[in-house]
């Protein structure tokens, strides 16, 4: 099919230039005192020939700008990996504690990062690991000076940008302008319960009591766990004698909270079932409530945690405070021992309880019960023979106590 279109166009040149050459005709341009006189055929020769050489002029300036653009790009993308690169090793280094090469990494401020959305993100985790290592390096001012520098680059994540401020100004013990980040998180998001605990944890450090009864209120109003996550000792500066920091642990914070209200058991039931289950918050609450003379309340408040879950700390604990008012112990400790036959601890303090309410046959038994069940010569065993010791002097028989008291000594000197 084309060598017919090639055909009429050669028919169609033919019969077109012999008609040229039979009235060749003419073509008068005229501009000012410039007269320009030829024949069409020449002046279409012109025509098409100044067309190609457009075309080839503007085909030759594309390449140019798209090798000067390639250049660029080249050198853009060269600095975006050095960049990568850069973090790559600043980010080994922080995972794996190196503070010291981290910082080394993380000096020199990125200047070649422009304003698109990548570039932006990079600046992100730039500035974050920047701040980070600053701050695990206990270079507070490090860290406030970078957060100042590209306080939008921390803050494009309006929530966890913030928190994580906020827990820097924590764990270095900085709780006045911890408030700051933590507003402007509950200013986007009033549901934000870990910003509602870093806030109550703030107040409580602060003993303002009032301000941290509205967290409180708050995190059971959405129905939310009280927790901060402060680390304690998870750095090099917080582990030196100079440090202090207001801010102790979650647990310990909350049991400061909860000391100072009223009706401690029917606060228990209301918990959520974490704190119910944090076993550091329970034994921290028991002892503020001890330390407030209200050592029976703490004692209800693990009781009913080890009817939920037994745990044997909390029953140590439990046992410490129970022994300062006995009466009502022996009847709940022997019923956990019902199902617990085979555990030595529970018999001795039974022993221990019937002890302080002298019902000393009952004592004698749970101490020998004690006895059976702990290997041969275990060390606890020391306890148990002073403790009979005692029950068998109260009881009339110096003789047998005087037994008692000597194997103690005998197994306490092995």
């Amino acid at each position: 099919m084309k060598w017919l279109w090639l055909l009429v166009a050669v028919i169609v040149g033919a019969i077109a230039g012999a008609g040229w050459l039979l009235d060749p005709g003419f073509l008068l341009v005229r501009y000012g005192n410039l007269v320009l006189e030829t024949s069409i055929a020449i002046a279409a020769f012109i025509l098409v020939v100044g067309l190609w050489v457009s075309i080839w002029v503007v085909q030759l300036l594309r390449r140019g700008l798209r090798s000067t653009t390639r250049l660029a790009d080249w050198q853009h993308s060269k600095a975006m990996l050095a960049q990568h690169e850069l973090q790559k090793k600043a980010l080994l280094a922080t995972l794996g504690g190196d503070w010291e090469q981290s910082f080394k990494a993380l000096r020199t401020e990125d200047q070649t990062l422009g304003d698109s959305s990548e570039a932006q993100q990079r600046r992100f985790i730039h500035t974050a690991l920047a701040a980070h290592t600053a701050h695990a390096r206990g270079d507070f001012a490090e860290r406030d000076r970078v957060l100042r520098a590209s306080e939008d680059a921390i803050l494009q994540l309006p929530t966890l940008g913030s928190l994580l401020v906020a827990q820097w100004y924590l764990e270095s013990g900085d709780i006045k302008n911890a408030s700051k980040p933590l507003h402007q998180v509950l200013a986007v998001n009033k549901k934000s319960a870990r910003a509602w605990s870093m806030l109550a944890s703030v107040h409580i450090a602060s003993e303002d009591w009032g301000e941290a009864e509205k967290c409180w209120s708050m995190l059971k109003k959405l129905g939310q766990p009280y927790y901060t996550g402060v680390r304690l000792h998870a750095f090099d500066f917080q582990r030196q004698d100079v440090f202090s920091n207001p801010i102790a642990a979650d647990s310990l914070m909350l049991a400061k909270l909860l000391a100072r209200r009223a009706g401690a058991l029917k606060e228990y039931k209301e918990l959520a079932p974490a704190q119910r289950r944090n076993i550091a918050f329970l034994i921290a609450w028991s002892r503020e409530l001890g330390v407030s003379q209200r050592g029976s309340e703490g004692a209800a408040v693990l009781a009913a945690a080890l009817d939920e879950a037994w745990d044997s700390w909390v029953f140590s604990q439990w046992s410490e405070l129970v022994l300062a008012a006995p009466e009502n112990g022996l009847e709940r400790a022997s019923g956990w021992a019902k199902d617990r036959t085979q555990d030595a601890h529970i018999q001795e303090v039974l022993g221990l309880l019937a002890s302080h309410t002298e019902q000393w046959g009952k004592a004698k038994d749970y101490f020998e019960a004690a006895l059976k069940i702990l290997p041969e010569k275990a060390h606890a065993k020391v306890r148990l023979y002073r403790q009979l010791g005692i029950v068998w002097k109260a009881l009339g028989d110096d003789h047998r106590a005087l037994q008692y008291f000597s194997q103690a000594e005998a197994l306490a000197t092995h």
